[in-house]
C-alpha cells in the first residue's frame, strides 16, 4: 500500500536559481511519482532562512501535524532544505520519528552512501544521547514563565483567554461548554453523547468526539492546576469546574479506562521507523495484549496486519527483538571500527561543508575584490575621479554584504571535532545497557532499516555498510507461548552473513 507523504519546499532571501519552490516541488513530486508515495499536502516557507526552524511557521506546522497519524513521509528537495543547522536536523528529525513519520531526500540518494548516513545518524545519536542537557537548559529557560503561571505554548485550553502578559483567565464565552460536558459526562452521558449535546447546544464544530470531550474531561487545568509537563501547581489559575465534580467525573473517567490500552501507551518503541515487515514492507508498528493470567505483553506488529488485515504477519516480542538488534548494534563498536566510523564521518563533514553556495560567494568575492583592484588603478592614474570614487563605495559595500553571508554560510556548517565523536562512540560502547537513551542512541547510529519475516530470518541494513546482514533469529515458538499466557525466557540466537544482493 502506498504511504502517504507532505512535501517541504523552502527558500531564503539569497538567489537560489534551481532551488526556487516551483523547481523542488517539481522534484519532489516526480519522485514521489517514482517510488509510490501519495502526496496530501505541501508546506511550503517563502524567503526563510533554513538555520532557525522556530521562525519557518509552515515548517512548525508540518511538524505538529505529523503527530495526527496522516502522513509517513516529508519529502525535501534535498536535506538542506529541511534545516541547514545540523544539530537542529537531527532534533526534529527525531521528533518526526517518535510520530512515524521519516524525512526522505528527492536528489539525495544517501542510502548508497554509507559514509553520508553514518554521518547523518551519528549527529543525530549525538544529540538524542545528550538530549537531557539540552532539555535542563530549556526548562531552565522557562523557569520565569512557569513561575508566573504564564502560558508558554501549545494551545489555550477551551474555557480560558491570555491576558497580555500570557496569564490564563476565564473566557465568559466558552467556559460554560467546559462547565456543561463535566455535568453531563457525570449524569450518565457517554464521551459521544456529551459531545453531540454540546455540538447541537452551543453549535460549535470539532473533529473527533471521544479525544475532544476526552482530553478537556482530564484537564486539571479546569480545578485551577497549573500544569506544564510535570509540573503541577494547585489552585495557580482560575477555576471553571469544582473538585467535586472533577472528581466524580475522574472515578467514572477510570472505571471506563482499561490497563493494558495504558501500559501500551506509556511504552516506548524504539524500533518505529526502523522495523518494517518483509512480507509486504510496511512499517511494523508498537502493539499490546494480555495473557490468560493478566500479564501485559508488549509486540511490534506489522500496521498493515493490526489496521487492515491486508497482511498475515505475525507479532514479535518487543523486548526480546529491541535487545537482538541491540546486541548486533554493540558489535560494530570494536576499537577498529570505532577508529574507522571517527575518520570517515570527519572526513564526511569537511566535504559536506564545502557547500556550492560557499564556493559561490568566495567565487563573488574574489570577482568583486578584482573589480575594486581595477578601480583604484584607475582612479591612481587620474580618470573620472568623482564617478570612480562612487563605484568603489559601491563595489566596497557589496563586498562587505557578500563577506557577511560567506562567514554566517560558513557558520552554519558545524566541523566535527574528531575527540567529540570518539567519546561519543566510547560511550556507547561502554554504556548501560538498560538505559532508554543509550538503546536510542545505538539504533540511531549504526541501524538503518531492519526487515523482519515469520521464517525466523531478519535483514539488517547497518548504516556503516552499504550490503544488508541476514540474520537467524528464531522466536516463533516462543511469541505463540507468550499469546498463550506461559513464558520460556531465552533471547534468541542469531548467525551473520554478508549478501550481495541489494536492500530490500
Amino acid at each position: 500500500m502506498n504511504m502517504n507523504a507532505v512535501i517541504y519546499a523552502r527558500y531564503s532571501s539569497r538567489n537560489q536559481s534551481e532551488l526556487s519552490i516551483e523547481g523542488q516541488l517539481k522534484v519532489c513530486y516526480a519522485f514521489a511519482q517514482r517510488e509510490g508515495y501519495n502526496v496530501i499536502k505541501e508546506y511550503i516557507d517563502r524567503a526563510k532562512s533554513g538555520t532557525e526552524a522556530e521562525n519557518r511557521p509552515q515548517f512548525q506546522k508540518m511538524i505538529t501535524a505529523s503527530t495526527r497519524g496522516q502522513f509517513q513521509i516529508v519529502l525535501v528537495y534535498q536535506l538542506d532544505r529541511f534545516s541547514r543547522n545540523q544539530y537542529d536536523n537531527a532534533t526534529y528529525k527525531m521528533r518526526l520519528k517518535k510520530s512515524g513519520v521519516r524525512v526522505v531526500s528527492a536528489r539525495e540518494n544517501l542510502s548508497d552512501d554509507a559514509s553520508g548516513k553514518l554521518m547523518e545518524t551519528l549527529l543525530e545519536g549525538m544529540a538524542e544521547y545528550y538530549s537531557n542537557e539540552l532539555s535542563q537548559k530549556i526548562r531552565r529557560g522557562q523557569a520565569i514563565s512557569i513561575e508566573k503561571r504564564r502560558h508558554i505554548s501549545g494551545i489555550v485550553p477551551l474555557g480560558y483567554k491570555l491576558t497580555e502578559d500570557k496569564q490564563y483567565e476565564i473566557d465568559p464565552i466558552t467556559a460554560p461548554i467546559v462547565q456543561k460536558m463535566y455535568e453531563l459526562y457525570a449524569a450518565g452521558y457517554s464521551l459521544k453523547e456529551v459531545g453531540i449535546a454540546i455540538k447541537d447546544k452551543f453549535d460549535i464544530k470539532f473533529g473527533n468526539i471521544y479525544n475532544y470531550v476526552g482530553k478537556i474531561l482530564d484537564n486539571v487545568n479546569y480545578v485551577g492546576t497549573y500544569t506544564r509537563g510535570a509540573t503541577h501547581i494547585p489552585n495557580a489559575i482560575p477555576r471553571i469546574v469544582s473538585d467535586e465534580l472533577f472528581e466524580k467525573v475522574k472515578i467514572m473517567r477510570n472505571k471506563k479506562k482499561k490497563a493494558p490500552a495504558t501500559a501500551r501507551a506509556n511504552e516506548e518503541y524504539i524500533l518505529t521507523t526502523t522495523l518494517f515487515c518483509g512480507h509486504c514492507r510496511d512499517m511494523m508498528i508498537g502493539t499490546g495484549g494480555t495473557s490468560r493470567s493478566g500479564r501485559v505483553y508488549h509486540y511490534y506488529g506489522c500496521r498493515n496486519t493490526i489496521h487492515r488485515k491486508t497482511c498475515d504477519k505475525k507479532k514479535i516480542s518487543k523486548e526480546h527483538i529491541e535487545n537482538f538488534i541491540i546486541s548486533k548494534a554493540l558489535e560494530q563498536l570494536t576499537d577498529e571500527n570505532i577508529e574507522l566510523i571517527t575518520k570517515s564521518v570527519i572526513e564526511m563533514s569537511h566535504r559536506e561543508n564545502k557547500t556550492h553556495v560557499i564556493t559561490d560567494l568566495k567565487r563573488k568575492l574574489r570577482e568583486i575584490t578584482k573589480a575594486i583592484d581595477n578601480l583604484l588603478n584607475a582612479l591612481e592614474n587620474g580618470k573620472h575621479i568623482d564617478l570612480l570614487s562612487d563605484k568603489i563605495t559601491k563595489r566596497e559595500k557589496e563586498k562587505a554584504h557578500l563577506e557577511k553571508l560567506l562567514a554566517i554560510e560558513q557558520m552554519e556548517h558545524t566541523v566535527i571535532d574528531e575527540k567529540e565523536v570518539k567519546f561519543f562512540l566510547h560511550q556507547l560502547k561502554n554504556g548501560n545497557i538498560q538505559d532508554i537513551e543509550y538503546r536510542r542512541a545505538l539504533i540511531a547510529v549504526f541501524i538503518s532499516a531492519i526487515y523482519l519475516y515469520d521464517d525466523g530470518r531478519v535483514r539488517i541494513i547497518f548504516n556503516a555498510s552499504d550490503r544488508p546482514v541476514e540474520v537467524d533469529y528464531e522466536l516463533l515458538d516462543e511469541i505463540e507461548n507468550l499469546e498463550k499466557g506461559e513464558s520460556k525466557g531465552g533471547s534468541g540466537g542469531g548467525r551473520c552473513s554478508y549478501m550481495a544482493n541489494p536492500s530490500p
